[in-house]
């Protein structure tokens, strides 16, 4: 999973960041919510970790702003204040989640992958129509080309991590965390397994290959103008 993490004390920035790479977790640190806007870098993140009193505009701004936008991704935000008015300000706005510093290590990382579940599960509807073929969740159904197949549950459930975040690398450890409840290293050849079956079944015989191996990284499912021989 890709964090972003926008808070302007750095003695709270490292924490966070150490603490969260040690889950395998992959952080990018900013100071402002201007910096995060301007590189666009809420487009490049699967949750945000957000300081509500910045320099700068605050906190406030940018829930504004995206929830605005229609953007949903997670925001889980942080502040000093613990007052249950501002919590439930806040929450009313469109945040997902509000910690109050300071803050336990093991909260911090049960509340963010529980936010990252959530905002998976929140996703998964009936259907996913893409490219030339449709996912149907709740069955583990594939019809491509107005061929019907039939996935396992575990390859429905790395399919669907995948088209959830199509064009974009999904990094092994991610998978391994959302669909096995695995660290990265734990059986990790169960998802090249796992891939190597749903290319058999959605990629074979199709001029199209639409899941790609990212070496080193993950895997992702092919953009709209992309192809993998």
């Amino acid at each position: 999973m890709n964090i972003l993490l926008i808070e302007d004390e750095r003695d709270v920035a490292s924490f966070v960041k150490n603490i969260l790479e040690e889950e395998q977790f992959h952080v990018t640190a900013c100071e402002s919510v201007e910096e995060a806007l301007e590189n666009h870098l809420e487009e490049q993140h699967d949750l945000i970790i957000l300081d509500l009193m910045l320099g700068g505009k605050s906190g406030d701004y940018l829930i504004k702003q995206l929830r605005g936008s229609n953007y949903n991704i997670p925001i889980l935000t942080v502040s000093a204040l613990s007052n249950i008015s501002k919590k439930v300000e806040i929450l009313n706005m469109g945040a997902d989640d509000y910690l109050t510093k300071p803050f336990d290590a093991e909260e911090l990382i049960a509340r963010v992958k529980a936010l990252y579940r959530r905002s998976l599960d929140m996703k998964s509807g009936e259907k996913i129509a893409y490219y030339d073929f449709e996912f149907y969740r709740k069955e583990n159904r594939v019809v491509r080309a107005g061929k019907e197949i039939f996935l396992t549950r575990k390859e429905g459930d790395v399919l669907n991590l995948l088209l959830h975040h199509r064009g974009q690398t999904v990094r092994l450890e991610d998978i391994l965390l959302k669909v096995w409840q695995a660290k990265q290293g734990y059986h990790s050849n169960i998802v090249q397994a796992t891939i190597r079956r749903l290319r058999k079944k959605i990629d074979s015989g199709y001029d199209k290959k639409l899941i790609k191996n990212i070496h080193g990284i993950g895997y992702m499912i092919a953009g709209p103008e992309e192809t993998e021989v």
